[in-house]
């Protein structure tokens, strides 16, 4: 596998550390248009709130605010004690979407604070629990777009979802499954094209790949492939956000989840594309 790099360039990756009970987890990540102020989800349902400092391209410190409960009715689970909270999604109105993957529902967070599961569908409910929907992405519509990390088969291509406010629940297409990559996390860029997180595991560590996708097209198909890295360039990479820099460039920015295990660790890395 190649080294990173199509037509993505790596900018800094920063280690992130704090003596705090229950940091780590991280594997979702919603920047500001500005790429400047952050929200993170563990997934252990706590969501941290901060900014990021950066020299030029490089990013030299992370503030954040402490870690809170999302404080979720347990009424919004099958079961209270597994709140597997994975996918996250902010809208341009401040509600807050999270995907649960342990029993494959998006939950809504609105701007009073109120809890409240979106519908369910049939697409959704045939997803295996604890490997189901893991990334969620929201365009300037607000249109809500889900994506599992499975498919029926290794070959066949990864369903991506969609839910609009008054219509529902629908499939529009499908993305390709290939090389061992399975989707962690998503996007929808300034340029309204989706932009999918995908991760790969093999026993010398974490690979990641970043693959962008129109949203017009539709049906199943194998996007723009931007970023492909070797196992161990990075850690366990989940979160996506993309953002505009003031010179005209969109960075990707991703936050890794250090599984609450020693060896790992959370990092927060960047790249520029064109």
């Amino acid at each position: 596998m190649a080294e990173d790099i199509q037509t993505a360039r790596f900018l800094s990756s920063y280690h992130w550390t704090k003596e705090r009970d229950g940091f780590g987890g991280y594997s979702g990540i919603s920047l500001t248009p500005d790429g400047a102020g952050f929200v993170i989800i563990s997934d252990r349902a706590h969501l941290i709130e901060g900014t990021i400092f950066r020299h030029g391209d490089r990013i030299i410190g992370v503030r954040s605010a402490e870690m809170a409960a999302l404080n979720i009715p347990d009424d919004l689970f099958l079961d209270p004690s597994v709140q597997d909270t994975e996918g996250l999604a902010k809208d341009d109105q401040g509600r807050l979407y999270i995907s649960v993957e342990s029993t494959n529902r998006v939950l809504c967070r609105d701007i009073t604070g109120e809890w409240t599961a979106l519908p369910d569908y049939p697409g959704l409910r045939s997803l295996p629990h604890n490997r189901g929907l893991e990334a969620l992405a929201i365009d300037g519509d607000g249109a809500l777009f889900a994506l599992p990390e499975v498919s029926e088969g290794l070959q066949v291509p990864f369903p991506v979802f969609r839910y609009q406010q008054g219509t529902g629940w629908d499939q529009p297409m499908s993305i390709s499954r290939n090389d061992g990559f399975l989707p962690v996390g998503a996007d929808v860029g300034p340029d309204g094209k989706l932009y999918v997180l995908e991760r790969g595991f093999s026993g010398f560590g974490f690979s990641s790949r970043v693959r962008r996708f129109d949203l017009l097209n539709g049906d199943s198909f194998d996007g723009e492939t931007l970023l492909t890295t070797d196992p161990r360039r990075h850690d366990n990479l989940e979160g996506l956000s993309v953002w505009a820099a003031r010179d005209g460039t969109l960075r990707l920015t991703m936050i890794s989840d250090d599984n609450f295990f020693f060896l790992q660790k959370t990092e927060i890395v960047e790249y520029a594309v064109s």
